[in-house]
């Protein structure tokens, strides 16, 4: 019996590592930086929560110096940011990391979800660190959950890194908006209940964020000229989030600047390569050694 449970178990790594290489192609080697980054000193963790009435939201943070607050997108967890991770520390920032609410170790609550409150929970994870200010990077609904903050919450946004999100549900390409009338099921449920870290709570956190994606963001024109924070608005060229509207988004922030870079949806992964140098340049900061 332990024999068959050795092997089960060399099986099943074998398989996840040869399914993670597949999905981190062509950048499998950041990863594996990321993982031997993560057992030296630089890689000290501080791990804390704050309850925001309606949910307990977690988070961890790395490094000292001026904060950066990374915002994952919904249906995935924190662990999207491993290329940007390591080099962000090592160029002298606090990097903060919460768990969306529903995702990771953070509640889920009772309210619908909505990108006001989900910058409302990143902004109370900013109270408990005491960060008066952050530079802010998001992907996805974290980029969506940005342009939120800097809506509302002005005064606690330095400068903003938006990836691959929309202003309005129209920016979205018909093809992703069909995705949102699905419900996962079998290994694609079993997956993605793993990989946000929702367990059993995915069946009703899928069905709110897909709620969500069909009436929202929207945020109007006019908003998004009365967000007068220097924002680099980065879009993937087979994105899912039209150029256009990308395009549309940089010309209406007053001082919105866009950058097309190769790859789809998923570049913070894919195409960190490009993507770390964009941030780099934006903040002025030293980017990663290749």
């Amino acid at each position: 019996m332990k024999t068959y449970l050795i092997c089960f178990c060399i099986l099943l790594l074998a398989l996840l590592f040869w399914y993670g290489y597949v999905l981190l192609k062509p950048m499998p080697g950041a990863f594996v930086r990321y993982l031997a980054w993560t057992i030296t000193p630089a890689a000290t963790v501080l791990r804390g929560s704050t309850n925001t009435g309606d949910a307990t939201i977690h988070y961890v943070s790395y490094g000292s110096g001026p904060a950066v607050l990374l915002l994952h997108g919904g249906l995935s967890n924190r662990l999207i940011w491993f290329s940007q991770i390591p080099w962000l520390v090592a160029a002298g920032r606090q990097v903060v990391l919460p768990d969306t609410r529903g995702h990771g170790d953070s509640g889920l609550g009772s309210q619908e979800l909505n990108y006001r409150l989900l910058a409302s929970d990143a902004i109370h994870v900013l109270d408990k660190l005491n960060i008066q200010q952050a530079d802010i990077i998001g992907w996805s609904d974290g980029g969506n959950t940005a342009l939120q903050m800097g809506h509302y919450w002005p005064q606690r946004v330095k400068k903003m890194v938006v990836i691959s999100a929309n202003f309005n549900p129209l920016g979205l390409i018909p093809d992703a908006l069909g995705e949102t009338h699905t419900q996962s099921s079998g290994l694609e449920y079993w997956f993605k209940s793993w990989w946000t870290g929702a367990g059993r709570r995915l069946a009703i956190l899928e069905k709110r964020i897909k709620r969500m994606w069909l009436t929202r963001p929207m945020i109007t024109p006019v908003e998004l000229k009365g967000i007068v924070l220097p924002t680099l608005v980065i879009i993937g060229e087979h994105d899912i989030i039209s150029i256009g509207h990308a395009k549309q988004m940089a010309e209406l922030l007053p001082h919105g600047v866009l950058e097309v870079i190769p790859g789809g949806h998923s570049t913070p992964v894919t195409h960190s390569v490009q993507l770390n140098e964009a941030i780099a340049n934006f903040f002025g900061i030293h980017g990663p050694a290749q």
